[in-house]
């Protein structure tokens, strides 16, 4: 119950800071020493985490689905909503794609420690340029579809254990010359259809051979921890990116990178 507990919010608050939600549930197991939980609890992991965010954004998800209706009837430029809407489902084929294509190599090839270390400091490092490169002045409403693409195929890079989606696709976000904030919102915007794809898919698995006996609780325990800090690290990064710069993660990846790698 407790493991159930601690693996619940840190998926929910590393799923969203630019930290790597699956270096995290990769490491603390390995550090501890714990089982694997399962496949049906790591999916109720991130349906938590995907209520988390449609909790936060609900208000943004109704006007997008809204403005997609009216940018039927009218012209698109003049609909930040329906544009921002059709650049989330745009942003969304990269990442699709390549998870069909290669989730089940990378899932076996690529979680081993030293590699996520590695990857941690490297994309942190990433993250740092993109922050003192990026201009900052661009907002929601001056994004265009090329903004869409290429943060799409950031999105597709973070299937890589260690990279970090949030972390990646702000990092494009920055070097379009986004506002940190706009580059958060536009990313967890994104990070939904991939999230709720990815959380079906394996749901189909889990009720075709069932619940494992005992798994109830705990299941529910991660469910509902990794929704509630998940909703509590959105509003924090927000909140956050709008005063401050990113740096603070990108000591934290550096440190704990450097870490994993003396005490591999």
């Amino acid at each position: 119950m407790v493991q159930a507990l601690i693996l619940g919010i840190i998926q929910g608050f590393t799923e969203f800071l630019p930290v790597s939600s699956t270096a995290h549930l990769i490491l603390f197991p390995w550090i501890f020493g714990w089982e694997d939980p399962g496949l049906a609890f790591d999916v109720f992991l991130h349906l938590g985490s995907l209520t988390g965010i449609i909790a936060f954004f609900w208000r943004d998800f109704y006007n997008m689905a809204a403005g997609m209706i009216k940018s039927n009837k009218g012209s698109i430029d003049t609909n930040t909503e329906g544009k921002i809407g059709w650049y989330i489902i745009i942003g969304t084929i990269p990442a699709g794609i390549a998870g069909l294509l290669f989730q089940d190599k990378i899932e076996s090839l690529l979680r081993d420690p030293s590699l996520i270390a590695v990857t941690l400091i490297l994309f942190g490092l990433l993250l740092w340029w993109a922050e003192e490169k990026g201009r900052k002045r661009r907002k929601l409403h001056n994004m265009n579809i090329s903004d869409a693409l290429i943060i799409g195929c950031a999105q597709a890079v973070a299937l890589i254990p260690g990279v970090s989606r949030s972390g990646i696709t702000i990092t494009a976000g920055l070097f379009r010359n986004l506002e940190r904030e706009t580059a958060a919102r536009f990313t967890f915007l994104l990070s939904t259809p991939i999230i709720l794809a990815g959380g079906l898919l394996s749901f189909t698995d889990v009720y075709n051979t069932g619940l494992p006996e005992g798994m109830l609780l705990p299941v529910i325990t991660g469910f509902i921890a990794s929704a509630v800090s998940g909703f509590l690290a959105i509003k924090f990064l927000m909140s956050f990116l709008s005063k401050q710069k990113v740096n603070i993660f990108v000591y934290y990846r550096i440190v704990l990178g450097l870490v994993i790698l003396l005490f591999r």
